[in-house]
């Protein structure tokens, strides 16, 4: 009787649910984190389980229970149910993997841009937030083993990657499809995925990343595309600093496409919209 029972529920109604959810999930995590860890962001390990406890409740649980509340079918309505060629699939890697350096020097310009002095005080504190996370970030990818670089690809890459695409497009942008049309959906729901992430210097990058994630799911109306995008990009991410941090020679992968490299970003630019233009012409033509 529960299932779907809020399906006919107005664009408002389902804002309203969704806070609702929320505010209830932010309280539950709140519970969890002070009893299971000692909430100490200096010790890794305890950030390690705030960030899962955060990922399985606020962006899996809350998704999941939201579709289970809009729908008799609750994984057809966050689009899980369909599926692609394998090609499809590589595709989608291989769009990931080449958009590195361009999306790097994209991150650069958007490190460039200065406020004006009158919201100095606003500057710096963006800047203290990112600095902040930033270093969260690197303590919690400083490992040395294959076993807590398997935890971190699932808690940073897969949890993420499934979480976020859950919540940001299995739910936004498709209540905000059902509002307005689905394109300004899409756009709507990457900014304020880029948005929530409390890092203005990667505030642009974030914001084309997670507009194209949008575009995966209406061009193929199947949300395990962005899923897989939004993992590799994390994963990549974790993958290379393990190796740097452990002693591998090869380039910081923030760079490529930067300075020196700056044709890359060019190069990357042109193979990127080769790839994205040939993964939507085939997604068009298995419709």
């Amino acid at each position: 009787m529960i299932k779907g029972s809020l399906q006919n529920t107005s664009f408002l109604g389902k804002i309203v649910q969704l806070f609702a959810v929320l505010f209830f999930a932010i309280i539950l995590i709140t519970t969890l984190t002070t009893l299971l860890t000692d909430s100490d962001l200096n010790n890794i390990n305890t950030v390690k389980r705030m960030q899962l406890i955060q990922s399985l409740i606020l962006f899996v649980g809350s998704p999941l229970l939201l579709a289970f509340l809009w729908s008799d079918k609750p994984l057809i309505y966050l689009q899980l149910k369909t599926s692609n060629k394998p090609s499809i699939y590589l595709l989608v890697i291989l769009t990931m993997m080449a958009a590195l350096p361009f999306i790097n020097l994209i991150t650069e310009l958007n490190r460039q841009i200065s406020l004006p002095d009158s919201f100095a005080p606003i500057e710096n504190w963006m800047k203290a937030t990112e600095l902040q996370l930033e270093q969260i970030t690197m303590k919690m990818m400083a490992v040395h083993s294959i076993t807590d670089l398997i935890f971190n690809l699932l808690l940073v890459a897969v949890l993420a990657g499934l979480g976020e695409e859950f919540f940001f497009r299995g739910i936004l942008q498709k209540i905000f499809g059902e509002w307005r049309n689905a394109i300004l959906a899409i756009w709507m729901a990457a900014f304020i995925f880029s948005a929530i992430h409390l890092q203005f210097y990667g505030f642009f990058p974030r914001l084309l990343l997670g507009a194209f994630f949008g575009y995966l799911l209406f061009w193929s109306g199947n949300l395990g595309l962005p899923i897989l995008a939004h993992t590799v990009n994390n994963g990549l991410a974790v993958l290379f600093y393990y190796l740097k941090f452990n002693g591998v020679k090869m380039p910081d992968l923030d760079t490529i496409g930067t300075g020196d490299t700056l044709y890359l970003a060019a190069i990357s630019f042109v193979v990127t919209v080769f790839l994205i233009y040939s993964t939507r012409k085939k997604l068009q033509n298995l419709l």
